[in-house]
């Protein structure tokens, strides 16, 4: 699987000519930073994962952007980079919002306690605790 990636591509480093480039590769970021200058690629921010293998994302790059530029950066074999930490891609040219989301703590989910309410009857009323047993009929545990 790939990190699945939404990115702004400057073309020839032109910061006028910008375009989004959805569903790109991790792979395919690399190629268009080798493609246009490494400045060119910005506001990166992976969204999904690309369930795919290296053959099959080779032979894409390649029909795309022609097998020699693949080839050039990736080599004939071997594999390609997955995720987008092992690029070393520098933070400044990553999508802030998503960077500052990404570092955030998750929250983490508060157990369930139960908590104690009061029991009734059938018809609605307060049961009232019996003094002379030792469990507190007056209230019930709930979830």
């Amino acid at each position: 699987m790939f990190d699945l990636i939404n990115c702004n591509v400057a073309i020839g480093g032109d910061s006028r000519a910008v375009v989004n480039k959805p569903y790109c590769s991790v792979a395919e970021v690399l190629l268009l930073q080798s493609i246009h200058g490494q400045d060119a690629v910005t506001n990166i921010r992976v969204y999904d994962e690309l369930k795919t293998d290296d053959t099959v994302e080779r032979d894409r790059l390649g029909n795309f952007y022609g097998d020699d530029k693949v080839i050039a950066l990736f080599n004939q074999f071997g594999e390609l980079p997955r995720v987008l930490a092992d690029t070393r891609i520098p933070d400044e040219i990553l999508d802030p919002v998503w960077l500052s989301e990404r570092s955030k703590p998750k929250a983490k989910a508060k157990p369930k306690t139960s908590t104690r309410k009061r029991a009734r009857t059938d018809k609605g009323h307060f049961v009232k605790d019996d003094p002379d047993t030792l469990e507190n009929e007056a209230f019930i545990e709930s979830e």
